[in-house]
């Protein structure tokens, strides 16, 4: 007779083999290292090979705990230019950009969160027009990396208009650019006042949480993006990499390959679950996931990852 277990999720019935729960899609993440069976949890040895499982709960992991991850770990904020590595300086094709230094002085800081009621004067049609104006003005510095001329923009926007939660998500996510976390969380949490709805200032303050090295927070905010959208592939694997730096590594697992199974296209991916998979001692899984980050990508630093990665795992480069 086919050996069965229960899903650990909802308990609904499964047989070793089964990668997916038949009931609530749970990703079976009990896997022997050698067959690829999945075990029931707790299982020390497989079933099917007789291999022992040696990343099973009792056991130390077999790779020492990961340092603190680089900023570059985890999708950078959405509608802000493209997604990279750390904050980037500003654009140097104009020098004066490039030399620029934050200066609380220079923009106001948000207004501490107001009701969420409108506004006793509502926004004049002419006003709206100018706001959208300087808006749109703002998208192309944004592209190019001018975020100091981007936050003037949204700034003259929320003076005429501010009462639309875009611009607000916009400039903080370009303070969030420039460095500014402080001004960048103000500015979010003025988005979700305005929108509760809005994904994006969610996903966006997740970031900022990350980077401030409050996973606890950023996963919570990470959850209520997925809640209002559950398509988006950053949204999982950032809350996946923050899972990781609580050393939750099988809820990491779980959520990084949702973004796979979402977007199987990003290499930074692969290499975040094949880290993952290092410290519950999946070394084969492991091996395969930097392997296949090494062969989709010409980003020199994912690839020195993943070499590091195999060579520390005795895989070879």
């Amino acid at each position: 007779m086919q050996q069965s277990f229960l899903c650990p999720r909802c308990g609904n019935v499964a047989f070793l083999g089964q990668r997916f729960c038949g009931f609530c899609d749970l990703i079976f993440l009990y896997s022997c290292v050698q067959c690829g069976s999945a075990l029931e949890p707790g299982t020390v040895y497989c079933g099917n090979c007789g291999t022992e499982i040696e990343w099973a709960p009792q056991k130390t992991p077999v790779s020492p705990p990961p340092p603190a991850a680089p900023p570059g770990n985890i999708e950078q904020p959405v509608n802000i230019g493209q997604p990279g590595s750390a904050p980037p300086k500003e654009s140097k094709k104009q020098p004066a950009l490039a030399e620029y230094q934050p200066d609380p002085a220079s923009y106001p800081i948000p207004a501490p969160p107001a009701p969420t009621s409108e506004p006793s004067h509502p926004v004049s049609a002419e006003h709206k027009a100018k706001a959208e104006a300087h808006q749109e003005k703002s998208f192309e510095l944004l592209k190019e990396g001018h975020y100091s001329l981007a936050i003037d923009e949204l700034t003259k926007a929320i003076q005429f208009d501010p009462t639309t939660a875009i611009v607000y998500l916009l400039r903080g996510g370009a303070f969030y650019k420039k460095g500014d976390l402080d001004h960048a969380l103000a500015d979010l949490d003025r988005a979700i006042d305005l929108d509760p709805n809005l994904a994006a200032a969610f996903y966006n303050r997740g970031s900022v949480y990350y980077y401030k090295k409050e996973f606890d927070r950023a996963i919570e905010d990470f959850s209520s993006s997925i809640a209002i959208d559950d398509t988006d592939p950053g949204a999982f694997h950032n809350r996946g990499c923050a899972y990781m730096m609580k050393g939750q590594y099988y809820q990491a697992i779980e959520d990084i390959s949702r973004s796979i199974m979402l977007d199987s296209g990003d290499a930074r991916v692969y290499c975040s679950r094949g880290s993952a998979y290092m410290q519950t001692g999946q070394l084969l899984k492991a091996a395969e996931d930097f392997r296949r980050a090494k062969g989709m990508t010409s980003d020199l630093a994912v690839m020195h990852k993943a070499d590091q990665a195999l060579k520390e795992m005795g895989q070879g480069l």
